[in-house]
C-alpha cells in the first residue's frame, strides 16, 4: 500500500500519511477507477470502496480516507476524500478581543469554502472593529487606519496593509466587481493582511508585555535571592 501525500486535515502539514494496519472498513459501494488513462491500456472499471485510516507524521492525529481500491497487491487505488479534509479555521490568542477574533475567523472560514466576497468583507469589518477597539470611533475607515498609525499603534507597513484590506473590502461592499472581480488569490492575500493588522495591534504588543513581565520577574527574584544571601551571611 503506497503512502498517500495530502495536507493533514488536523494540522495542515503536507505529508505522506502513515497507514494504520487493519483499520479498513468496506462501504459496500463501488467506485470507477482507470478513467482517462487509456495510454497505459487500462479501462475504466468498478472496484470496491473502502474507508482506510492513516496517521499524520507531523501531528500524529488519525484521518480517514475514502478509497476506490482494486483487489491485489498491484491493484490501482484512488483516494476520493479525506475526513477531516481541511485544517481547522484560524485560532487566535486571547490577546485579541473575542468579538474581533470571531469576525476574523469568519473571514478565514469564508475563504476556506470559497466565499470570496464574504471573506473580504469580513476582513474589512475586522479592520474597522480593530480601530474601534482602540477608541478610534470617528471618521471613515481610511481615517481610522491613519489614526491607528498617528497614535503609534501600528507601523507604517501595517498601516499600508490595513489600507489594502480597505480598498478591496470597499470594492466588495459597493458591488464594484463586474469588470474586475476579486480572485481567490487576492482574497487570500487580503485575509493575510488582516492578520498582519491583528498581529500589529494586539498580538505583538501582548507578547512584548509578557516578555517584559517575565524579565522583570526574573530580575526581582534574583534581587530577592541576593538580599537574602546578604542577610544570612552578616555577623
Amino acid at each position: 500500500m503506497r503512502a498517500p501525500t495530502t495536507n493533514c486535515g488536523w494540522c495542515g502539514a503536507f505529508a505522506a500519511m502513515i497507514p494504520v494496519q487493519l483499520a479498513v472498513s468496506a462501504t459496500g459501494r463501488k467506485g470507477i477507477i482507470g478513467a482517462g488513462r487509456s495510454e497505459d491500456g487500462a479501462k475504466a472499471r468498478a472496484v470496491p470502496m473502502y474507508w482506510r485510516m492513516y496517521t499524520c507524521p507531523s501531528c500524529r492525529e488519525a484521518s480517514l480516507a475514502l478509497v476506490a481500491e482494486e483487489d491485489g497487491d498491484d491493484g490501482d487505488i484512488e483516494f476520493r476524500r479525506w475526513v477531516p479534509d481541511k485544517p481547522p479555521v484560524k485560532v487566535y490568542p486571547d490577546s485579541i478581543p473575542k468579538a474581533i477574533a470571531a469576525v476574523a475567523r469568519e473571514a478565514h472560514s469564508s475563504l476556506r469554502v470559497g466565499n470570496i466576497q464574504a471573506a473580504v468583507l469580513m476582513a474589512r469589518t475586522t479592520a474597522e472593529a480593530t480601530a474601534k477597539a482602540k477608541g478610534i470611533t470617528t471618521g471613515n475607515l481610511a481615517a481610522k487606519i491613519n489614526a491607528l498609525y498617528a497614535q503609534h499603534l501600528i507601523y507604517e507597513h501595517v498601516r499600508d496593509a490595513a489600507h489594502e484590506v480597505r480598498f478591496v473590502g470597499n470594492d466588495a461592499a459597493h458591488g464594484d466587481l463586474v469588470d474586475d472581480p476579486i480572485s481567490a488569490e487576492e482574497a487570500e492575500s487580503i485575509v493575510e493582511l488582516m492578520d498582519m493588522l491583528l498581529d500589529g495591534v494586539f498580538i505583538a504588543p501582548a507578547k512584548t508585555a509578557a516578555q517584559a513581565a517575565a524579565r522583570q520577574a526574573r530580575k526581582n527574584a534574583s534581587a530577592g535571592a541576593n538580599a537574602n544571601g546578604a542577610v544570612l551571611s552578616s555577623p
